[in-house]
């Protein structure tokens, strides 16, 4: 998480471990739960991975979140830009984040139908509505959270040799990022046309659009870190070109300037949160 000065005591925000089964899936659980009854709205901004969620939401009478009337069960596709929500009145998320290509090889589904999209599970698979259904219908949170595990276990299958190698090859590139898309396709063993297409079905995203975020959140952690850091040797040491490429990626995803954000980061602006 980015701004980790950020102000977190309006919500509360978790993770859970998940078993051996999923593994190869889901990166792990999470939820959040907020109690903004008579104060400000907030809001909350994430960095986007390459990741889909399935999420079980709550909201106060009549909210609606993502364009959904709560409560609802939704899948969230990759965001290609900061991904924003306005938290207020009462709610809670319980999701579940899949690794970068592991929604599309545990669904079976291509994870590109999905990008910039927030659709209702029911849409998609009914069984998938039917978990949060089950979900909602507890009020514990450690039941909830076992009702999802154990369904979204039930469903799972072994994963396949193609979506094992392409999630190793997001996690090198987010550890060790390349400069170019031929490089990855060289260190697949793939051509740039096979990488392209590969990624866009399992992953949601283009490999240009996964080496670029990877380098975005590696900029604004070291921002956080030292918000007086010269931009153009950021920008040269991470792999742009120069300070304007950085500027215009950092701006189209984030929807601000470098500049700015070391300004944010300076004062920790609790009202936003990138993660």
């Amino acid at each position: 998480m980015v701004h980790r000065g950020a102000d977190t005591a309006l919500y509360e925000v978790g993770r859970i471990e998940v078993a051996p089964a999923l593994q190869p899936f889901v990166e792990h659980l999470w939820w959040v739960r907020w109690d903004l009854r008579g104060q400000p709205a907030r809001t909350v901004m994430t960095i986007p991975f390459p990741s889909l969620h399935l999420t079980v939401e709550r909201g106060s009478p009549g909210q609606v979140r993502h364009g959904h009337q709560m409560p609802a069960t939704l899948v969230h596709g990759v965001p290609t830009r900061a991904f924003t929500v306005h938290l207020h009145g009462l709610g809670s998320v319980l999701g579940a984040k899949f690794h970068p290509g592991g929604w599309a090889a545990w669904s079976g589904l291509d994870a590109g139908a999905l990008t910039d999209r927030v659709v209702a599970a029911a849409d998609l698979d009914q069984r998938w509505d039917g978990i949060g259904r089950a979900v909602m219908a507890v009020e514990g949170h450690q039941e909830q959270v076992d009702l999802l595990h154990g369904h979204l276990t039930t469903l799972s299958a072994a994963p396949s040799e193609e979506y094992l190698q392409m999630r190793a090859l997001v996690q090198r590139m987010s550890t060790k990022p390349a400069h170019s898309v031929q490089d990855v396709a060289a260190g697949a063993g793939w051509s740039p046309r096979t990488l392209q297409r590969r990624f866009q079905r399992l992953v949601g995203v283009s490999p240009k659009w996964v080496l670029m975020r990877s380098r975005l959140q590696e900029a604004a952690l070291q921002l956080e870190q030292d918000p007086d850091a010269d931009l153009t040797e950021l920008a040269l040491s991470l792999g742009w070109y120069d300070q304007s490429h950085l500027n215009q990626d950092f701006r189209r995803v984030l929807g601000t300037t470098p500049g700015k954000y070391a300004e944010r980061a300076r004062s920790a602006d609790p009202a936003t949160t990138l993660a």
